[in-house]
């Protein structure tokens, strides 16, 4: 195939094509789209798998079509979208985090839910669903990566660090934050601004609460004004994951819900009253990569990694060639906590871990 440029030379240079978009929701220019690779009947030959694309997901996050060309209207059946592919240079990525050019690594949002999922975020795995960034952006107009914003009980009412720059209209992302049970949680997701009340007080448009909470809620994102985006070449290779990010529940949690392969971002800036455990089960195929990353601090408790099969430690021996088996991963309760890992086909393998994170 030649994918040379045909036209002007300050167009970029493109890998197209036209799919089936299955959601009725608007999509935004350089958001990414998965493939539905469970379209139809699972035991019945259907080409539409490979050619209907929907919004990441924990299904999907391994199958990563490309980026939308340009924005697009919701409509209540779907629609037919072009998107640009991995191996396209000077590609168009919506943004969830600043960037300088050719420093560092964007991969796509996925997760569980929220409309925020296919914005760009900071990245640590190469392939598919990765970019290099070759535009430096200001993208974020105000944001709190480590829990500090706070949202009120009538879950409207936020108060972030600072409001200037953002005006009614203007977008909110709630990524997560605290968990008191029964639906008194942070929804994840896109939130427009209905106004701004002072330097530090803005009021959404619509509820980001699932029922109301005991008290306010701290929480973890970022605002920003229309839809910034970057230049960026997309990658190719195996696929990278995507990111997702999880809310410990604050009663702690035995087994909490985590995506398959890439990078899990735990948010912080909560107090939880039991460690939040993540039975991690083996992988599917050798080479498989998976993160987990604290992005605020814990407190009283923290988040483990509790292996379903015991795995090989960073050390892999002691001095005298003992094996250092890997059932647990502890101490995963402040900001830049992390534990990175690769299944070898029988079992993970620690292949680094970074602040308080401690293997045992």
């Amino acid at each position: 195939m030649d994918h040379s440029v045909n036209g002007p030379q300050k167009m970029g240079n493109l890998v197209i094509e036209e799919v089936w978009y299955d959601g009725t929701d608007a999509i935004k220019q350089g958001e990414a789209l998965c493939y539905n690779t469970d379209y139809g009947t699972a035991t019945v030959f259907d080409g539409r798998r490979c050619n209907r694309v929907e919004r990441p997901s924990l299904a999907n996050n391994k199958a990563f079509a490309g980026v939308a060309e340009r924005d697009y209207y919701a409509k209540p059946s779907g629609q037919r979208v072009r998107i640009a592919c991995p191996g396209s240079k000077g590609a168009i990525v919506a943004l969830g985090v600043d960037t300088v050019i050719g420093t560092g690594l964007l991969s796509f949002a996925a997760g569980a839910v929220g409309s925020h999922r296919g914005r760009f975020h900071t990245g640590k795995y190469l392939g598919r669903g990765s970019a290099i960034p070759r535009q430096t952006v200001t993208a974020l107009t105000e944001s709190s990566m480590i829990g500090a914003w706070s949202l009120a009980t009538d879950g409207i009412t936020l108060t972030v660090v600072a409001t200037a720059g953002l005006a009614a209209g203007d977008t909110v992302v709630l990524l997560g934050g605290k968990d008191e049970g029964s639906s008194k949680a942070v929804v994840p997701g896109k939130y427009a601004i209905n106004s701004v009340t002072s330097a530090t007080v803005l009021v959404l448009a619509s509820s980001a609460v699932g029922a109301t909470p005991g008290g306010a809620l701290t929480c973890t994102g970022y605002a920003y004004v229309g839809n910034p985006k970057c230049q960026a070449d997309l990658l190719t290779g195996d696929e990278c994951g995507g990111v997702e990010f999880i809310s410990p529940p604050a009663a702690g949690s035995a087994g909490m819900t985590y995506m398959v392969g890439g990078v899990t971002y735990v948010c912080g800036g909560v107090a939880i009253t039991g460690d939040a455990d993540v039975a991690l089960a083996q992988g599917t195929l050798p080479g498989e990569k998976k993160a987990f990353i604290c992005l605020g601090t814990l407190t009283t408790n923290e988040f483990t990694l509790d292996l379903v099969t015991a795995g090989l430690q960073l050390a892999r021996t002691t001095s005298t060639g003992a094996i250092l088996a890997l059932s647990d991963v502890t101490g995963i309760d402040a900001a830049g906590d992390a534990w990175y890992g690769e299944f070898q086909g029988a079992k993970w393998h620690t292949q680094d871990v970074a602040g308080g994170a401690t293997e045992a």
